[in-house]
């Protein structure tokens, strides 16, 4: 966690964000870049092009004050932390992950709007396409989030091979806090008992070996039987007490299909608690 990109649109979500950034930095020895994404004046129907530069000049100038007056508000000088501010030009998404890629940045963490309108905010927002299109790590801090240190992270596995990619992205995060990890794997109580026997033993192989993969780390496996995998976040919640919620992200529409059903209800979970989505590269 070396370096970590914030990108805030200078909302009470994104100072929330910001401070879980800083409280990663602080004890990682990291360095943050805080990151605000404007759409310049460009078009010829206003003014000349050297007035649009102009504008645009002092559009910038106010900007980076403001990402200013954002870190001495929140991080003033509790932190020990290297923070840079950078204003940069839409389109927001493509240019911010170019940035991230171009500045090895290791993680986003951004904020995401309220717990009402779950399925709308997620689906097609800002934080739903980094998520969608990130090659990196995109910690998502949701509006009712209060700060606390994480003492659990939760991984929702799928039993894959790529899930030791994950947890070797996720185990330094969870040490900086001291937190432990907790890996749950869940499935359809509709499996015969035949089937659930299979699961059980297949999962009980898959422990073994995870843990083999991580010798001297403690990790809680959990095998969780739901009504419906569509409802299994909110099962996950409340099965295993944590504060940080991990999952690997495959394929191109992952929230769709994941979030569609599970947080379209009367659902307090992702507007309390962290979640980490992983890309099934890293």
């Amino acid at each position: 966690m070396k370096r970590i990109l914030v990108p805030t649109d200078f909302s009470p979500t994104s100072e929330k964000a910001f401070r879980f950034a800083l409280e990663m930095a602080s004890l990682s020895g990291g360095t943050i870049v805080l990151y605000h994404n404007y759409t310049p004046l460009e078009t010829s129907f206003v003014g000349s092009a050297s007035s649009r530069k102009e504008t645009n000049k002092q559009t910038e100038i106010k900007l980076l004050k403001r990402l200013q007056r954002m870190n001495k508000k929140i991080a003033g000088d509790k932190y020990n932390v290297i923070v840079s501010c950078i204003v940069a030009r839409s389109p927001l998404v493509s240019n911010m992950l170019r940035f991230a890629e171009n500045n090895h940045v290791d993680i986003v963490v951004m904020g995401t709007q309220g717990a009402s309108g779950i399925r709308r905010v997620l689906i097609g927002s800002v934080a739903s396409r980094v998520v969608e299109k990130s090659k990196l790590p995109v910690l998502l801090i949701p509006a009712r989030f209060e700060w606390r240190e994480p003492e659990e992270f939760v991984f929702a596995s799928n039993l894959e091979v790529t899930d030791r990619q994950a947890l070797s992205f996720m185990l330094p995060l969870a040490k900086l806090f001291g937190a432990v990890i907790s890996v749950a794997h869940l499935y359809g109580a509709y499996l015969s008992d035949s089937d659930k026997a299979k699961k059980k033993k297949g999962f009980e192989l898959y422990a073994r070996a995870i843990q083999n993969s991580f010798k001297g780390q403690k990790l809680k496996f959990y095998l969780i039987d739901v009504p419906s995998i569509s409802e299994g976040m909110e099962e996950l919640h409340r099965n295993i007490t944590h504060d940080v919620a991990v999952m690997v992200r495959r394929g191109k529409l992952f929230l769709e299909k994941f979030f569609i059903k599970s947080f379209t209800r009367k659902m307090a979970y992702i507007s309390e608690r962290p979640l980490l989505i992983i890309p099934q590269n890293k």
